[in-house]
């Protein structure tokens, strides 16, 4: 069963669409066949994937069975991109799931771009990462009303699985300690990953 996984941030700049592409690139090199969902505005995605859609038209895409517009790419880091169709009712992830377990892809990386898209995919995903901003004054408020909108938002739903502390400011390490502190007391501290991995 394909496992998938939602990578979020509360403002840009903040290592999202950094995170899902080594996270992948991980994956992928322990031998995992690795999709990133993307809605068409990660601009960035393309360019680090070495996808251009335009150039690419549909030869070099594979068309998923039964959703007529979605198209999987193929880039040259073994990782694969799904173009993920969001409409005006709302996001079915029943339209894709059978059809990505038949490919046999073991996970499914979703970055989304806003707060709309983020509430359209929310229903699909089985884990929740959040790049997050030290800087910000208001971090820990912010982090517990996504965490509230992430349970509300799903049936039987765990709260934030992992918090990546991304954007921290060099000059005030004494500031960054506080603020992961706060995180971890209250998210827990096996919620929040060191900053300078060893």
């Amino acid at each position: 069963m394909i496992k998938v996984i939602m990578i979020i941030s509360n403002r840009p700049a903040c290592g999202q669409t950094t995170v899902a592409v080594n996270l992948a690139s991980g994956l992928s090199r322990k031998g995992y066949r690795v999709l990133i969902g993307d809605t068409g505005n990660n601009k960035k995605l393309c360019h680090w994937l070495g996808i251009d859609r335009q150039e690419a038209g549909t030869k070099a895409a594979k068309p998923l069975e039964d959703i007529a517009q979605a198209k999987i790419f193929s880039s040259r880091l073994g990782i694969d991109l799904l173009e993920v169709l969001l409409n005006p009712g709302g996001f079915a992830a029943a339209n894709y799931s059978p059809h990505l377990e038949k490919l046999a892809y073991d996970y499914l990386l979703l970055a989304p771009a806003s707060s709309e898209e983020c509430n359209c995919l929310s229903a699909m995903a089985d884990a929740l990462i959040v790049c997050s901003d030290l800087t910000a004054a208001n971090e820990l408020e912010e982090l517990k009303n996504l965490e509230e909108l992430w349970r509300a938002s799903r049936i039987n739903a765990g709260g934030i699985n992992l918090i990546l502390p991304n954007k921290i400011n060099t000059k005030e390490w004494e500031h960054n300690i506080e603020q992961l502190s706060i995180l971890a007391d209250y998210f827990g501290y096996e919620h929040i990953a060191d900053p300078i991995p060893t």
